[in-house]
């Protein structure tokens, strides 16, 4: 009996382009300009109030500034900017928001907080180690840390309740555009 056993030698870029051909005939793409990055923290708080989503200001530009106001016992109202354009604000009109504004190419990468059927406590940290908080210091909420899952992203806009103050409030993240 005549046996032919035929032994191939594939160059590594062969070999792999022979383990792609199959995954790129499925229609399966592995650009790197499809990869994602965006991710979700919340929604902490209660479920009263109104539903809010900014997604559609986050095409403004990224976040460049934030209008939070707040009392003793909780968070009243949050309005972010936008590039150069002020979101609605979600919660009450009442009170004097405190007004914080980033340096170009600042972002947020963390916010911690603290709620119960409302938000009573936000503290925003930037990619440039800036803290930012807003509400009573102390109480007996439950606590959050909400950060992307991946780096080298940011805040790039809210979601949540709200009514006569921030009754609950979310977190997407994303790449900065």
């Amino acid at each position: 009996m005549n046996c032919c056993i035929q032994i191939y030698h594939f160059s590594p870029s062969k070999m792999l382009a022979f383990v792609l051909l199959p995954l790129l005939s499925a229609g399966v793409s592995v650009s790197p300009d499809q990869v994602r990055f965006s991710s979700y923290s919340g929604e902490y708080g209660g479920s009263s109030g109104q539903h809010f989503d900014q997604s559609q200001n986050q095409l403004d530009g990224p976040i460049t500034a934030l209008r939070i106001a707040a009392n003793d016992k909780y968070i009243v109202s949050i309005q972010v900017c936008y590039g150069d354009s002020w979101s609605n604000t979600e919660g009450s009109l009442t009170g004097s928001p405190s007004e914080v504004q980033l340096f170009p190419g600042e972002g947020f990468v963390q916010v911690l907080g603290r709620f119960t059927g409302y938000v009573e406590y936000l503290a925003f940290r930037t990619n440039l180690g800036r803290l930012f908080a807003f509400g009573p210091g102390f109480s007996s909420g439950t606590t959050f840390n909400a950060e992307p899952l991946f780096p080298q992203t940011v805040l790039r806009f809210i979601s949540g309740r709200s009514g006569s103050l921030v009754d609950a409030i979310g977190f997407h993240w994303d790449k900065q555009p």
